[in-house]
């Protein structure tokens, strides 16, 4: 893992003309500047805000947007934080999240992601700029994407579209003039050199029609919220090759005749590693018994 980290201080990193990845290599975000607007795709965690809010400051930016991808942990706890500091930006989540948010036992989960996230961060010399989250985020006043959504920034555009598969409340960027795709995690986890962990926690078909949806834009940069872009050929390969591995673990799953409990446990050993030891082992053991439960309901393939 450490030969593909990213160092710290090579942030921002620009990824394009006036797109650049803010954040760090576990958690990135996207700023995209227009000539009128400017919006940030993905808020990350508490522990990155402020990082981040000192990118943008070395920028000279103050975004109009801030854009939660989906209400996982790791992908809204930064949003109070920016929202604090960016008072005037719209904040912008799909339809669907606010619900997820609103779960009685979602803000628990949230706290102690955000704080054990905080604390794997610090292992890796990346010290949190503030203590973990203490209260759920508030998405009462966000716009609310619930099909499609473009927001032109002068110059240049950054389109919105409601994504199905990995979690409710899903959205996927993409900017129609570069090629750029902001997929979040429905690409799954990328493993730098290994390869990716399928991530179709709400429903399997939805999540290869999401990887098929970006096979088929045909993106000449693949943004995923984890360790870094994708580009040129690298793009495309990588979607292909999340596919496959995803069509294969479904298969297996369908195939097996282990119980759910011990095939969630082979599929725990083998991917919590490296960069996904930056979530909870309680985490990953719920996400792989997701796996198995989404596979089985799923069509035979």
């Amino acid at each position: 893992m450490e030969k593909h980290i990213i160092p710290a201080d090579q942030f921002p990193v620009k990824i394009d003309n006036n797109i650049y990845m803010l954040g760090n290599y576990f958690f990135n975000l996207f700023l995209v500047i227009g000539k009128h607007q400017s919006a940030i795709f993905e808020v990350g965690i508490s522990a990155v805000a402020d990082a981040v809010i000192s990118q943008l400051e070395g920028l000279n930016v103050q975004p109009n947007f801030l854009i939660s991808s989906h209400p996982h942990s790791d992908h809204i706890t930064g949003l109070p934080g920016l929202a604090e500091r960016f008072p005037k930006a719209q904040i912008i989540a799909a339809q669907g999240a606010r619900e997820f948010l609103e779960h009685p036992k979602a803000g628990a989960l949230l706290f102690k992601e955000d704080r054990f996230m905080g604390k794997r961060l610090a292992d890796f010399h990346l010290t949190p700029g503030r203590p973990s989250l203490e209260t759920i985020p508030d998405l009462k006043n966000a716009d609310i994407v619930t099909g499609k959504k473009r927001l032109d920034l002068g110059g240049i555009s950054l389109d919105l579209i409601k994504a199905e598969g990995h979690s409710p409340g899903s959205i996927i960027g993409i900017v129609p003039e570069r090629k750029i795709i902001f997929c979040s995690d429905s690409l799954g986890f990328h493993f730098p050199g290994r390869g990716y962990q399928p991530l179709f926690f709400t429903r399997a078909d939805a999540y290869i029609s999401t990887l098929n949806f970006i096979l088929d834009f045909k993106p000449a940069i693949i943004c995923p919220a984890h360790q870094g872009p994708l580009k040129g050929d690298d793009a495309l390969k990588g979607a292909k090759n999340s596919l496959n591995i995803t069509l294969d673990i479904i298969k297996m799953i369908q195939n097996s005749s282990l119980p759910d409990e011990v095939l969630a446990e082979k599929i725990f050993k083998q991917s919590y590693k490296d960069e996904f030891t930056i979530y909870t082992e309680d985490n990953i053991k719920n996400c792989s018994h997701l796996l198995v439960k989404r596979a089985k309901e799923a069509a035979t393939l």
